[in-house]
């Protein structure tokens, strides 16, 4: 592989674990009952766990995890539980999955009377994967944003962060490399903290947490190392910002790891801490990380990978530390229910109307011409969309 192309997949990666290989599952020293000891003094519901950071902080990060439904409905439950709580108001949702080409777009939908849904597809059709972000439940979250603005009778920006040279390059088309993906994404967040303005960032973990993403260059022996749009804004504003991880299974590039247990999907660490929240009833809580055992918890044992001595030279430029923890990372974590009832999102027909499809047709070098087509590239891609694709199978052709 190329210099250039190991450079260009590390601009576009939207998902960077802790490490660049995966390796035997490492053991966490904290015994389950240290974990379930925790739990159990906690009392805090996620909606409540939210609404007391937005009193305390300008910016909100939740961490999500990609191609899970149930961390997209959870925003679009929030955003309407938060509908009649007049103790503060978010004035922008931070959204990974939309380009700035689009921000006009985005401007109109949350300002029309009733929901466009055709704008919110065109913004899902622009985000940064070669068929965009086609889930309805992505367009139910955006609905759930215009109903909050509606309800809180205040303005809600729908505040898109991808700069548009992603687009650009995935069209084929001329562009101009400005700024990395995540320094985009604080730079456009950092201004409403300027402004003391309360944002909801909602991004994939690896753009929420205070970590770095890093490739090592062959040909030049080094590490190139960008730091994450989460740690930027920390960096910044490290008592304006509160970045929390949305509890979920090991995912990798293309969703989640295939387990050999029970479970659907792998477990983060060794599973002891999902084992306590089963102990505790599978409670649905939001707890802050220090003093917590997750503190503790390191992050190659979280995902499940082991250093290498090129990870580990302090020659190279790498920013891996074999002694950081999550608590590194993140500062709170909301659980949701356990791993194994996690589901994966469904697609919506009508983001790939016939002008998308020749889109996506161009972007795959003519290979996809039809519906068909696009289904079979999205399994191929995202085996874990492989029931989605068989439901859409049968149901009737419009």
């Amino acid at each position: 592989m190329s210099e250039m192309k190991k450079i260009l997949i590390f601009i576009f990666c939207s998902l960077s674990l802790a490490a660049p290989t995966q390796t035997s599952q490492s053991h966490i020293r904290d015994n389950i009952s240290d974990y379930t000891s925790f739990l159990q003094g906690q009392t805090t519901t996620p909606y409540d766990y939210i609404k007391g950071k937005f009193r305390d902080y300008d910016v909100v990060a939740l961490g999500e995890d990609h191609w899970v439904s149930d961390h997209m409905k959870f925003l679009s439950s929030f955003l309407q539980e938060a509908e009649s709580d007049t103790t503060f108001h978010i004035d922008a949702l931070a959204w990974e999955s939309g380009n700035i080409i689009d921000q006009g777009k985005a401007d109109t939908l949350m300002a029309a009377p009733s929901f466009r849904e055709e704008l919110a597809l065109q913004i899902l059709r622009d985000a940064a994967d070669t068929y965009g972000w086609p889930y309805r439940e992505a367009v139910d979250a955006l609905k759930a944003l215009w109903h909050y603005a509606k309800v809180q009778k205040k303005r809600t920006r729908l505040l898109l962060l991808d700069p548009p040279y992603m687009l650009q390059a995935l069209d084929g088309e001329k562009y101009h490399f400005t700024l990395s993906r995540d320094q985009s994404m604080a730079n456009r967040i950092t201004g409403y903290i300027q402004s003391g303005r309360k944002v909801l960032f909602y991004a994939g973990s690896a753009h929420t947490q205070n970590q770095f993403h890093a490739v090592f260059l062959q040909r030049y022996g080094r590490y190139a190392v960008q730091a994450t749009a989460g740690k930027i804004l920390k960096t910044l504003y490290p008592r304006k910002v509160f970045s929390i991880k949305l509890w979920g299974g090991l995912m990798g590039s293309n969703g989640y790891m295939p387990s050999n247990d029970s479970f659907r999907w792998q477990r983060c660490g060794d599973g002891k801490a999902d084992e306590a929240f089963e102990r505790n009833g599978n409670k649905p809580l939001g707890f802050d990380i220090a003093d917590s055992p997750f503190a503790d918890m390191k992050v190659n044992d979280y995902f499940h990978f082991s250093y290498t001595e090129q990870m580990l030279s302090t020659t190279n430029g790498s920013p891996f530390r074999e002694a950081e923890t999550l608590k590194d990372r993140i500062d709170g974590i909301i659980f949701l229910h356990s791993v194994s009832k996690f589901t994966i999102p469904h697609i919506e027909p009508s983001v790939f109307n016939d002008a998308f499809i020749r889109r996506i047709g161009k972007r795959t070098g003519g290979s996809v011409k039809s519906l068909a087509d696009v289904y079979a590239l999205i399994q191929e891609k995202h085996p874990t969309l492989a029931p989605e694709i068989e439901r859409l199978k049968t149901l009737p052709k419009q």
